[in-house]
């Protein structure tokens, strides 16, 4: 119990090969959802909470908001790594390829949920649009995260009691969230190793 609540203030190796960006990102896009989520909802509901997440018809709702929070983040920090090694001068096509594969493939990885009876082609579209149309430089995490808080701030189980400052905490929330994995970026990434992998020849 102590190493899961101390996980996130771990320190974390270098990320250096393909294999270790993919683990990476999806860590860090479940934790981030999941927290950002489940913890806003529990301090709006306050004293609610426990009788709320007890019931099966809010964990219904809940997953929702869980699963949507993931994809979108997910997105966001795929891109913030695309622009790291896109100005790290890794050619944008291959890129392009690989961030909007990789993303379609952990996505697959899980299960289907009910509510995407289409499956998530529509984000992996959406996303390798975003991909290939993005200015090169620095991009904004904040605005991203805003985007994506607001987004799954209406897919909650509930009505807030004052929706447009709930919105915004929600959407802070993922933006502190957002702004903080872009600094690990920074301190983790192995441009060059990972840009080296990426236009090798595959076997």
């Amino acid at each position: 119990m102590m190493l899961s609540f101390l996980k996130p203030f771990l320190p974390k190796p270098k990320v250096r090969s393909l294999a270790a960006l993919q683990q990476f990102l999806e860590d860090e896009a479940a934790y981030l959802a999941q927290r950002s989520v489940v913890e806003f909802v529990r301090n709006e509901l306050g004293s609610l909470s426990a009788q709320a997440f007890a019931d099966p018809r809010f964990q219904v709702k809940m997953t929702v908001s869980r699963w949507d929070g993931f994809a979108a983040i997910l997105a966001d920090m795929i891109g913030l790594a695309h622009a790291h090694l896109l100005a790290a001068g890794t050619p944008r096509a291959a890129l392009d390829t690989y961030f909007g594969d990789l993303y379609a493939a952990i996505l697959a990885r899980h299960p289907t949920p009910d509510h995407r009876p289409q499956g998530w082609d529509p984000d992996v579209a959406a996303l390798r649009t975003r991909l290939a149309t993005r200015a090169v430089g620095p991009v904004d995490p904040q605005a991203d995260a805003t985007v994506t808080g607001s987004m799954i701030f209406d897919t909650l189980p509930f009505i807030p009691r004052d929706p447009v400052e709930s919105r915004m905490v929600l959407s802070h929330a993922f933006a502190f969230g957002l702004i903080a994995f872009n600094d690990r970026l920074r301190r983790l990434l192995v441009v060059g190793a990972l840009g080296d992998e990426l236009v090798a020849p595959r076997p």
